[in-house]
């Protein structure tokens, strides 16, 4: 083991738990012998010395999989959104990530290759042709979110409103949001939609047609 590197605190509260190997690995690079320790016993840690990372590797798998699903419909800006998963997770990347990902990287490099990394990595909604429509896209973001979650508040509080119309209506009654019903119920399935993919469970709308559906 190479002289000069600190290798007891490598596994805060988990000491016991490194292996020489792992320990070794880590002279050489933390993340490694971390990853190391993850595969050999399920215990998974990752940057920063009091970072435990909890969900499963099946949890992972399933956003990473949304990522693959939507680079294959066009989304290149997914392959990047997949890597920050498996640099906060501490994980490999799975094959088809690092491959794409290569392989994205290598065309931009070749002569008549994309002018810039915005067309090499780009998502529909996130348009980056202007710094104008990147900064609106941000928060319009944002705003969908903030309605999202009180939209979803809002109908788990009064199981009298059935549709995406009725709670739209009912939000902006309330507070003032700065757009028309229009825009809103735009921002609201944006958001809404995404994240049935990567929860896995309903959106607002099929919720809202299960409650109909029930009362009738």
């Amino acid at each position: 083991m190479a002289a000069g590197r600190k290798t007891d605190r490598l596994f805060p509260g988990l000491d016991d738990l490194g292996n020489e190997n792992e320990r070794s690995l880590a002279v050489l690079e933390p993340a490694w012998a971390k990853a190391a320790l993850a595969f050999r016993t399920g215990n998974r840690l990752g940057h920063g010395s009091h970072s435990i990372r909890c969900g499963s590797l099946v949890e992972v798998y399933t956003t990473l999989d949304v990522y693959q699903r939507r680079f294959k419909a066009g989304d290149t800006l997914s392959l990047l959104q997949a890597i920050s998963v498996c640099a906060e997770e501490n994980l490999p990347l799975p094959e088809w990530l690092a491959l794409a990902f290569r392989d994205r990287l290598t065309a931009f490099g070749r002569p008549g290759g994309a002018a810039s990394l915005d067309h090499v990595f780009s998502s529909k909604a996130l348009p980056t042709s202007s710094p104008k429509k990147a900064a609106q896209a941000r928060l319009d973001w944002q705003l969908g979110v903030r309605l999202w979650l009180e939209a979803w508040d809002l109908v788990q509080a009064d199981a009298s409103i059935s549709s995406i119309d009725g709670v739209i209506t009912r939000l902006l009654s309330t507070k003032r949001y700065g757009v028309e019903k229009t825009k809103a119920k735009q921002l609201i399935t944006m958001v809404d939609e995404g994240q049935a993919e990567f929860l896995r469970t309903d959106t607002l709308s099929q919720f809202l047609k299960k409650r109909r559906k029930a009362v009738t």
